[in-house]
């Protein structure tokens, strides 16, 4: 590596790690003072454990959210970055002494091009890898950091193509467990007729269900119990007092005094799946697709029965046009910021925020057109790139060296 790599390497390098720094502490404290609210309603509900759990807590959350912070900032902190390097080298008059040596501008800004090239490396590790083993952590609310509350498991897809379900789960003891009839209609009181209740109760009681179905999505029948308790070893669920349901057609009702003694099938004890407390708790987030892997997201898109596909395969092709983004972006903007020597530092700051401004501006809007149908998935994520890359070509064939 040349004196002169080193130099521009060294100058960038320190330029990026500030504007990373100020904008990650900025994003924290967006976030914090968004959810003040929460933090002070957990430090009420935790104050048996001491202001030291709860600070550890936080400083835990945080510390996740940092790599989600990176992925959203890689790209206005790189360009930023470079023209904050590129306005202290105009400065001290070391690019007009370059030129005069008879060094290309491409030259001088080889190097920055090459650490926007390794950070797109990370990440893109990040997106496939660290972010979705650590996918449960950033799905988190501020509420779960030391209160581990009950919910639903609202039908969550697993590997076998099947659907589970349950109306309680328990992260702590991660089982997942039968609503009972009492808590059923202390929030949704239907049947005012006690005795009738107990019979519905009787016959088809509150259970964990697993639907099951085949490779085109047909009904093959359901398992059903009362407890599943989640088995690391064997990585499955243990059921009790579990059955398998044939698939049949939809009945005329039972009167109440005809209805059978409880529900009938064969026994079962144990359901293998992908799907454990992990998984829950990472479908437990409304947007928990953001942390899934390309192979994942892949798989989910292709469910029919989902009501999200559109809002999935943006986000499965948004996997590949990320990373590209990041350095066109740049690419975009450097000649702008490079070009000038005596251009004014904020206004060379004020263009590169302006072109990242932009690009946002389009990606949310052709996002919002592919969920919406307006657009096709492929087209929604594609689009900034087609437009973004031959601007980008045009824009550096057209700085001068």
């Amino acid at each position: 590596m040349k004196i002169l790599d080193r130099y521009i390497l060294q100058t960038f390098l320190v330029s990026l790690v500030i504007v990373m720094a100020a904008m990650m502490g900025l994003s924290l404290l967006l976030d914090l003072f968004f959810n003040v609210n929460k933090f002070m309603d957990l430090s009420v509900a935790t104050q048996k454990a001491g202001f030291g759990a709860l600070l550890t807590g936080v400083v835990n959350y945080y510390f996740y959210k940092a790599f989600d912070y990176f992925q959203m900032l890689l790209a206005p902190a790189l360009l930023v970055a470079a023209a904050a390097s590129m306005v202290r080298l105009n400065r001290s008059r070391e690019v007009t002494g370059l030129k005069a040596a008879g060094v290309s501008l491409y030259r001088v800004l080889w190097p920055m091009i090459v650490v926007a090239l390794i950070l797109d490396g990370f990440y893109l590790a990040n997106q496939e890898v660290i972010i979705p083993r650590i996918a449960v952590e950033l799905s988190r609310s501020p509420e779960d950091l030391n209160v581990r509350e009950t919910f639903s498991v609202e039908f969550v897809r697993d590997e076998h193509n099947n659907i589970i379900y349950a109306p309680k789960y328990d992260p702590v003891a991660q089982e997942m467990l039968a609503e009972r009839a009492a808590e059923r209609d202390a929030k949704d009181p239907v049947i005012d007729d006690a005795r009738a209740r107990q019979l519905i109760e009787e016959a088809n009681p509150p259970r964990v269900r697993v639907f099951l179905r085949d490779s085109r999505y047909q009904a093959r029948g359901t398992i059903e119990a009362r407890r599943a308790l989640w088995d690391a070893r064997a990585h499955g669920w243990r059921l009790e007092e579990g059955l398998r349901k044939a698939p049949g057609p939809i009945k005329d009702p039972i009167p109440l005094d005809r209805l059978p003694a409880g529900p009938e099938g064969d026994p079962v004890d144990f359901y293998a799946t992908n799907v454990g407390p992990l998984e829950i708790e990472r479908h437990r987030a409304s947007d928990f697709h953001r942390y899934m892997a390309y192979g994942e997201l892949k798989a989910l898109a292709q469910d029919p029965m989902r009501g999200n596909r559109r809002q999935l395969q943006v986000a499965l092709h948004q996997h590949v046009t990320g990373p590209l983004l990041n350095v066109l972006l740049l690419l975009l903007g450097l000649p702008f910021i490079a070009g000038r020597e005596d251009r004014n530092y904020f206004v060379s700051i004020g263009i590169a925020v302006v072109l990242v401004i932009g690009v946002f501006v389009l990606t949310f809007a052709s996002t919002a057109f592919g969920r919406s149908g307006h657009l096709l998935p492929i087209t929604a994520a594609w689009l900034p790139v087609l437009v973004v890359l031959p601007a980008s070509i045009v824009s550096m064939e057209g700085m001068k060296t």
